[in-house]
């Protein structure tokens, strides 16, 4: 676990990202998932537990969630379990790890760029900007290819839009970190394919995207080939470049389908 000289607990997101911007050496502390296996010492850590983000706000054209919203509010939110078919509660349940549910935030999934994050591929099937603390907001795509900017991530703001997700975990054992994942959007005639676990962050496939939204499901064997010939793969762990290759194949292709079913489902709802 990290050690430090000072701890702040303020309580605001301004101030928290004031102090953190003044001292010589400063990090968030925010869930504490990510830090709890990390041995280094800061002069201040900044615990944004009283910073007043934890929230989740239906404002009609977007859901914003705050960047302290624990894991397990998502999963039990009505608004959050009919957004894109309740993928994202879907996925949260999914997690072996309960003290990861319990205690993980939001803030947590989307800066720690997690290469094998399940919840990642899902929030990149939709619309999804990234708010920071006197930066304004950037596409989360946009985000996830930065290098750290000493930035402080407020939240997310999530497009409303009827759209499904069909997603998907690799796993050796349920209770192991998944080697390959994936998510599937559909909206109206428009979709989105992302492939995470390459190793990498999640990544757009956006040329099998492109082709499916223009020729349909009667492409769906040609646009799982393209998603695991256009995006980077490599050799990690128990899984090699060609396993992560092939089986994505395997993904997309499933995922496709999957979107397709639900998304006929929940528009009829």
């Amino acid at each position: 676990m990290i050690t430090s000289t000072t701890t702040l607990v303020p309580d605001s997101p301004a101030a928290a990202y004031d102090a953190y911007r003044q001292a010589a050496s400063a990090v968030f502390l925010a869930g504490a998932q990510g830090l709890k296996y990390r041995k280094e010492h800061y002069e201040l850590v900044v615990d944004l537990s009283k910073a007043g983000l934890s929230y989740i706000e239906d404002e009609g054209d977007e859901i914003v969630i705050g960047a302290m919203t624990p894991l397990w509010q998502l999963k039990i939110s009505s608004v959050i379990q009919k957004l894109a078919g309740g993928a994202v509660s879907r996925a949260i349940s999914d997690i072996a790890d309960k003290d990861v549910q319990r205690y993980g935030t939001l803030g947590g999934v989307i800066s720690g760029k997690g290469a094998f994050s399940v919840l990642l591929p899902i929030f990149l099937s939709l619309h999804v900007d990234v708010l920071l603390q006197d930066k304004g907001r950037m596409s989360l795509e946009d985000y996830l290819q930065c290098p750290p900017m000493g930035e402080l991530v407020t939240g997310i703001s999530i497009a409303r839009e009827e759209v499904y997700t069909a997603y998907k975990a690799y796993r050796r054992l349920p209770s192991d970190e998944p080697y390959l994942v994936g998510a599937a959007s559909l909206r109206d005639d428009s979709w989105r394919i992302v492939v995470g676990g390459r190793p990498g962050a999640a990544a757009i496939a956006w040329s099998a995207s492109d082709e499916l939204t223009e020729k349909g499901m009667a492409v769906k064997e040609n646009v799982a080939h393209l998603a695991s010939e256009e995006l980077d793969f490599g050799n990690f762990g128990t899984c090699s470049e060609a396993e992560r290759r092939s089986l994505t194949i395997e993904m997309v292709r499933g995922l496709i389908k999957a979107a397709s079913k639900g998304y006929s489902r929940h528009i009829a709802n």
